[in-house]
């Protein structure tokens, strides 16, 4: 298979292919969590060997990463404000979860698909697309969101696809 990397193609076929990934979804659900874990981990070493998420920066325009309180307090100090400031001005609060986040999107440390502050990136956005954690099946929901923003996602759930022979009812 060829890996797709045109962000406008990925978003065509994601909004073609909804009914048929809620499908796999739902398919994946009846699998043995461990061998698909073993086999989403090889392929995004695969596919991840192939696109360079510094020359997309897709997920930075659209996504608002999680940040702790460190994060903040970093963040605050490369922006030369308080924390209070930096927290009034940038951040979003999940009061349910109580979780903080970054508020805007793009993400304002985005210039010309180049993190500004790569080196202190939030963990969140280290971590993304977390294909490389265990669970896969059990965060499906959250992996077909990334779907059509992240080229390295929507490769590997289409190669999954094909290596566990999912066949579309």
């Amino acid at each position: 298979m060829k890996i797709e990397t045109n962000i406008n193609t990925i978003h065509q076929i994601a909004h073609r292919k909804k009914n048929e990934n809620l499908s796999f979804r739902s398919f994946l659900k009846g699998q043995e969590f461990d061998k698909v874990d073993k086999i989403v981990h090889k392929l995004y070493k695969e596919v991840s060997s192939q696109i360079d998420c510094l020359k997309c920066g897709n997920c930075c325009l659209n996504l608002r990463p999680l940040v702790t309180d460190e994060e903040l307090r970093r963040l605050a100090n490369i922006d030369k404000v308080t924390l209070s400031e930096f927290e009034e001005k940038h951040i979003t609060h999940d009061n349910f979860e109580n979780f903080k986040y970054l508020k805007s999107i793009p993400c304002k440390y985005l210039k010309d698909k180049k993190c500004m502050v790569y080196s202190d990136r939030p963990e969140e956005c280290r971590s993304y697309p977390y294909l490389h954690k265990d669970m896969f099946i059990s965060r499906t929901l959250g992996v077909l969101n990334n779907y059509e923003i992240c080229p390295i996602v929507f490769n590997v759930f289409e190669l999954l696809k094909l290596k566990l022979g999912w066949k579309r009812r």
